[in-house]
């Protein structure tokens, strides 16, 4: 999340519990271009492993640049393509949760990552939204499309772009996505206590959770979730 998971936060959470803590949003645009300020968020702890990287783009070929710079100069062990951005300002310009609604263009970019991950052994996985609005849903279908361009796993946060982050999130097309997928299918959204975890996973079936503002402020949660997810009372 940007302005909020940089190092400092990621190491509260990381002395908590387990799980894989992703840097700040990074533009692809801004990796390629060498940007001083982007690059001085691309900071993780000397002992932060997995060593985890979210890339925002909407080229395929600035993507894949930028996947073989962090491949290169070795700066991450995993990348998330962040395609869950709900801003308007990014989605009236067909980027963030936006983009997968342009199937090719999103075939396309994944693909375009993966390959350039690969030779590395970079695993890549895609974070997305149900989709622009309850009219255009994309999420099964993009699913399906990532599926085949070969990511580790696909995140969905029940939620379109129009919600933004109001009303409740549809668990129902997490456990959809979950059923239409083969790689692992990882849920997202009102994730608030490790008790909503356990619930969402009973629910859907996901191979495992994403925690998003749940736990601004309360980097606890996650110590809570490894005693839930361990079967310890705490």
């Amino acid at each position: 999340m940007a302005g909020i998971t940089n190092v400092g936060f990621r190491q509260l959470c990381r002395e908590q519990g387990g799980g894989i803590y992703v840097c700040e949003m990074i533009t692809t645009v801004a990796l390629v271009e060498r940007n001083p300020k982007t690059l001085r968020m691309i900071a993780f702890g000397a002992d932060e492993q997995p060593r985890s990287l979210q890339l925002y783009g909407t080229d395929p070929e600035t993507t894949a640049a930028a996947v073989r710079i962090v491949v290169e100069r070795d700066l991450a062990d995993h990348i998330d393509l962040n395609f869950g951005c709900p801003v308007p300002k990014v989605t009236r310009k067909g980027g963030g949760a936006a983009l997968p609604w342009r199937r090719r263009l999103f075939a396309r970019l994944v693909k375009a990552a993966v390959d350039a991950a690969a030779p590395a052994g970079v695993p890549v996985t895609v974070k997305m939204r149900k989709g622009i609005d309850d009219e255009h849903l994309t999420y099964v279908e993009a699913g399906l499309a990532a599926q085949d361009a070969g990511v580790a796993a696909v995140a969905l946060h029940g939620r379109t772009a129009a919600q933004r982050y109001s009303g409740t999130a549809d668990w129902d097309a997490i456990a959809t996505l979950k059923q239409a997928l083969d790689v692992p299918v990882l849920g997202n959204g009102d994730i608030w206590e490790a008790d909503d975890a356990l619930r969402m996973v009973a629910h859907t079936g996901v191979d495992g959770v994403v925690v998003g503002r749940g736990c601004l402020g309360r980097p606890w949660l996650f110590a809570d979730l490894e005693a839930a997810f361990n079967g310890r009372p705490e």
